[in-house]
């Protein structure tokens, strides 16, 4: 970023939801703000994010990522904003606010903006095993807010991942760390990275600063952070950075 650039921010919402607010955007990603009884803490305020907002990138249709709840209010306050989400969540969005399909590959115009939608690999149902879900699971690359900001959704290791992400020139990895195991399979969680995988993820697609997420917020699928942090630690090469939540941090 140019010295004389106007600056960007980045505030954390708790579990994978982020603002992304520049000179000319309010942008929100995964954003989870709904009450819900296995909830770790309060959901952030709604006036954090209620005005003004122009885009809503989601990636998937768990409901701790595609808060129909939070979107229909947020729909009345920012008029404006479109949701954009995988094709295959479309019906489950129907009517709630504007909204833009996308598929993996494809680069959206964000009014200043540009973010490529990148594959995931996750599920819905555990039973239906971990897979692309033939592009029911996205993540974003964002451009021109600074440093590039990787997003991934929720996912698992997966050599796709790392070869599709590759090239982008990511500075900032934003990686889910709760990893999974059998037990939380046994009550349809689905898993994602953990720690260690999270940080190979970001040091393969060139990052230099991993925001860990996706962590804190439901009981019984938590992780410390701070694992992360142990585990770049021991390969170098890569700062990670974890956020309080709702405090912004500027980006650059």
């Amino acid at each position: 970023m140019a010295a004389n650039a106007p600056a960007s921010h980045l505030t954390w919402l708790g579990q994978a939801g982020f603002l992304l607010e520049t000179a000319r955007q309010r942008v929100l990603i995964d954003p989870w703000l709904s009450p819900h009884e296995a909830r770790l803490f309060e959901p952030p305020p709604f006036e954090l994010v209620a005005e003004e907002i122009d885009w809503v990138l989601v990636t998937h249709e768990h409901i701790d990522h595609l808060d129909l709840p939070f979107l229909r209010r947020l729909a009345l306050h920012s008029p404006r904003a479109c949701l954009v989400l995988p094709a295959a969540s479309v019906p489950a969005a129907e009517g709630v606010m504007e909204v833009c399909a996308v598929v993996p590959g494809e680069r959206i115009d964000l009014g200043g903006l540009a973010a490529h939608v990148m594959p995931a690999w996750h599920a819905l149902d555990v039973a239906d095993g971990y897979s692309d879900g033939a592009g029911a699971f996205v993540g974003y690359v964002i451009h021109g807010a600074g440093p590039t900001i990787y997003h991934a959704g929720d996912t698992i290791a997966d050599p796709g991942l790392a070869a599709a992400v590759r090239g982008e020139a990511v500075d900032v990895a934003l990686l889910p760390v709760n990893g999974r195991d059998g037990a939380r399979d046994a009550r349809n969680i689905a898993g994602n990275l953990d720690a260690r995988e999270a940080v190979e993820l970001a040091r393969a697609v060139g990052a230099h600063t991993l925001v860990p997420h996706h962590w804190d917020a439901l009981a019984g699928n938590t992780e410390r952070a701070g694992a992360a942090a142990d585990e770049a630690a021991l390969v170098g090469g890569l700062h990670v950075l974890v956020l309080a939540r709702l405090v912004r941090y500027r980006l650059g």
